[in-house]
């Protein structure tokens, strides 16, 4: 029976298609060479723009190979080599050993939101924590405004949950607030530094005393 081609693939190959490229060094044997050669004369005379090189079928094949290799990953595996990528680019960055959240409160509910005093359920919100760090993020603690001007508490993560009511995402805790074993004032920080998310590690936040001691990533 005569193999069925991928009529895709080789129209790919005539639309000779450029793309920002990174220069490689590929070695072949004097065999290989010569039938690319020969294939590659063929595909220039059936090519709109009469030029074909050697990079375009090169690149065609390892396009061709990368697509069928994730399929076969994703199907056979249940690998998503996107999220995979992703998720080794953000180990590299050092994301990963971050794992303290750090946000700000300048009004008055942090004893009932996040403490859980009054019988509430102790938590906090909005969390604007970007979804390639939720992961990464065990521990929650959050900069109190005037008069405390301080991180007097954190929390263990359970987690993160977006409420359709609040429009925004919460953070449920996993036990009880912890209240640091000393708190940790600005120091040479002004107040407003604490504006949005801040990503520290829990060794940092449970050993110093001033946010100037804290490491950031």
């Amino acid at each position: 029976m005569k193999k069925q081609t991928n009529s895709s693939y080789f129209n790919n190959l005539l639309k000779n298609s450029k793309a920002s490229k990174k220069q490689i060094a590929l070695y072949l044997d004097d065999a290989k060479v010569e039938r690319i050669d020969t294939i590659i004369k063929l595909f220039s005379s059936l090519s709109d723009s009469k030029s074909f090189a050697r990079n375009t079928l090169i690149e065609e094949a390892i396009d061709k190979f990368l697509a069928d290799s994730e399929e076969y990953l994703q199907e056979t595996y249940g690998i998503d080599v996107d999220a995979f990528m992703e998720e080794m680019r953000l180990e590299n960055a050092g994301v990963e050993r971050f794992d303290t959240l750090i946000l700000s409160s300048t009004k008055r509910g942090f004893e009932e939101t996040f403490l859980g005093e009054d019988g509430n359920t102790p938590c906090w919100y909005p969390c604007k924590v970007s979804d390639d760090r939720e992961p990464h993020v065990k521990y929650i603690a959050i900069y109190r405004g005037r008069p405390h001007s301080a991180i007097t508490h954190y929390a263990k993560v359970k987690h993160f949950v977006y409420d359709e009511e609040l429009e925004c995402k919460v953070c449920y805790f996993d036990g009880d607030p912890i209240e640091l074993p000393h708190k940790i004032g600005l120091g040479q920080k002004e107040p407003c530094f604490f504006i949005g998310a801040k990503y520290t590690t829990l060794e940092n936040l449970l050993n110093a005393t001033q946010a100037d001691e804290l490491v950031f990533g």
